[in-house]
């Protein structure tokens, strides 16, 4: 049996999915799927990405999340530093999703799309639900496309998505900013947010050694917790905490916003400091609508 290109494989998921699709412009339905864009009733365009994605941003934003940002990211992860955190988003899916067939789930800033793959392979959880990634990075979003699998991937604006109302059950927003008026609206009654943000002492070590930066050791998280509480009821919480010996501390480095606005010299100076140990500790949050 033949295989199918990146871009057929995507134009085949639009197609099943294009009910629940709306123009991030005009908000109106998706009309058609042609072969090499979208069109809204309205029609508004919008590029097919022959790597397998859909542009639903007229305009691109810049971050500071680059390509070496994701790149870095992605060692990490394949390194399985950050498998209890994908074991326990694994478990809630699954129990929630326990005694439906279907089910539709949203990953909101997917960046590099890690963690739907993870979902992807589990058996149990592929063959009842429909996964879909979206990030405001072109460079995140390009490099989740090289995973072999079904997800629908798109450059996608959080203020903005471009789904219907009601139609998803789960939305995961993992280490990523949220809108919660547009998750409340794009979710189902019964639909659910997994949240995950930092605990106080995450990545520590790498805070620590930022000299002349306002970043400080420990983290509080209060406020991102605030505002979740504001907008969902809480059903489910828990933390997630270990250190580890990292062999590839360049990447870790690489790979956080943290360092983001530090030139390449402190870069160097941070790559060479001595960090033997680095502590993951996240703060996993689900939350209904109230």
């Amino acid at each position: 049996m033949k295989k199918l290109k990146k871009i057929e494989v995507l134009r085949e998921l639009l197609n099943e999915n294009i009910e629940i699709l709306r123009c991030p412009v005009c908000k109106n339905s998706i009309k058609a799927i042609t072969e090499n864009s979208v069109l809204c009733e309205n029609n508004h365009c919008f590029n097919i990405s022959k790597k397998g994605y859909v542009n639903l941003i007229q305009n691109n934003t810049k971050t500071i999340y680059d390509k070496s940002l994701f790149e870095s990211r992605r060692k990490i992860y394949e390194d399985k530093t950050y498998d209890k955190l994908s074991k326990e988003i694994i478990a809630i899916i699954d129990k929630y999703t326990a005694n439906k067939d279907s089910n539709y789930i949203l990953d909101a800033g997917c960046g590099e799309g890690y963690y739907l793959n993870q979902l992807y392979l589990n058996n149990k959880i592929n063959k009842k639900c429909r996964l879909f990634g979206i990030d405001i990075s072109r460079e995140g979003i390009s490099l989740a496309t090289s995973y072999e699998n079904n997800i629908l991937w798109s450059v996608s604006d959080l203020a903005n998505l471009p789904f219907k109302n009601s139609k998803f059950d789960i939305i995961l927003d993992i280490l990523s900013p949220s809108n919660y008026k547009e998750f409340k609206r794009v979710l189902n009654k019964e639909g659910i947010v997994i949240k995950v943000v930092p605990d106080e002492h995450y990545l520590q070590e790498i805070r620590s050694k930022i000299k002349g930066n306002i970043k400080k050791e420990t983290y509080s998280n209060k406020d991102i917790i605030d505002v979740f509480k504001d907008n969902l009821e809480i059903v489910y919480d828990n933390r997630i905490t270990y250190r580890i010996n990292p062999s590839n501390l360049e990447e870790f480095i690489k790979m956080t916003p943290l360092t983001s606005s530090l030139s390449q010299d402190q870069m160097n100076e941070l790559i060479k400091s001595n960090i033997e140990n680095i502590t993951i500790d996240l703060n996993v949050i689900v939350g209904k609508i109230k």
